[in-house]
């Protein structure tokens, strides 16, 4: 069976005790019999390492610190959290803005500590986060920085809840309309120009805009208010998932049955892209940490999507 190993911070992978290369974001594969029982060993830098037996349990019982994946052709495995080695503790950084102290410390895990007049709160950020800018909204909270591999910006509220963590190429706040671009994947050169409202009670991604770097672009990378063909697949898919107006990318026959359309899609979390254009996955929760993905392929003609089919 093919496996698939991904970890949020670079590591070592070990693989029955041999080293097998450095995962991060972009996976590592191998052919492994679940039989086998091979020992498993991500190796980060200042964390302690995350083990585990490879066995058939693995299906319903994701390792401790990580995340498993159900593919049509085998597992992917994304080591998520690490736990630090260092304990002591670190302020990194702090600004007050308005009557609002932020302050970066580390004690263990990396932190962001908020104090108001009337409320505190600390709330994790990502490792090696680093390079910080802070900015406050209303009731929102934004802080951008790095890490190791990408620009990340995380949004709470003032009560400590986390909205948003996204790794984005820029970001601007806009009035009450927060702007960033994000990228999708690094093998394709796509991004996706998002907005979010911040000014009512709920945050939600109100627009995107996919970008893709290639000849005929303009200035900014966009395809002239056009969608290129190659785009339109995850467009559709992701139009869906936020409630936008995802009949746009439909032919006039499929846009009058787009309800059984999305019904046919069900329920999904996120959208990923693959190495086929016109192919996208669903990633669907099956349990805690425990997540399937159901591959889409969508047939375009005229700018229009004419069949989608799993």
């Amino acid at each position: 069976m093919k496996i698939y190993f991904l970890s949020s911070v670079p590591c070592a992978l070990r693989l029955g005790g041999v080293f097998f290369g450095v995962t991060d974001r972009f996976e590592r594969c191998a052919e492994i019999d679940l039989r086998d029982r091979i020992f498993v060993e991500f190796l980060p830098e200042n964390a302690l390492p995350v083990t585990f037996f490879l066995s058939e349990n693995i299906r319903f019982t994701p390792p401790a610190h990580c995340e498993v994946y159900l593919l049509a052709d085998g597992i992917a495995i994304y080591a998520a959290e690490f736990t630090p080695n260092d304990f002591s503790l670190k302020t990194l950084w702090q600004q007050r803005i308005g009557d609002t102290l932020l302050t970066v410390f580390s004690q263990g895990r990396l932190q962001l500590a908020v104090q108001t007049d009337e409320n505190a709160f600390t709330a994790y950020l990502p490792p090696a986060f680093c390079d910080y800018n802070g900015q406050i909204h209303g009731e929102y909270i934004l802080l951008g920085g790095r890490t190791r591999a990408d620009k990340r910006l995380c949004v709470f509220r003032k009560n400590g809840e986390k909205v948003l963590d996204e790794q984005v190429l820029s970001y601007t706040l806009d009035g009450d309309t927060l702007r960033a671009e994000l990228p999708l994947s690094e093998r394709l050169g796509r991004s996706a120009k998002c907005a979010w409202s911040l000014n009512t009670g709920h945050f939600e991604r109100t627009e995107f805009t996919l970008c893709a770097r290639a000849s005929g672009d303009n200035a900014d990378g966009e395809q002239d208010g056009k969608i290129d063909d190659g785009l339109i697949a995850y467009a559709f898919f992701e139009s869906v998932l936020i409630g936008a107006n995802y009949a746009a990318f439909l032919s006039d026959e499929l846009a009058a049955d787009s309800d059984k359309i999305v019904g046919f899609l069900g329920d999904f979390l996120f959208v990923t892209l693959t190495d086929d254009p016109f192919t996208c996955g669903l990633v669907r929760k099956k349990g805690e940490r425990l997540f399937s993905l159901s591959y889409y392929r969508v047939k375009v003609q005229n700018g229009k999507i004419i069949d989608v089919n799993g």
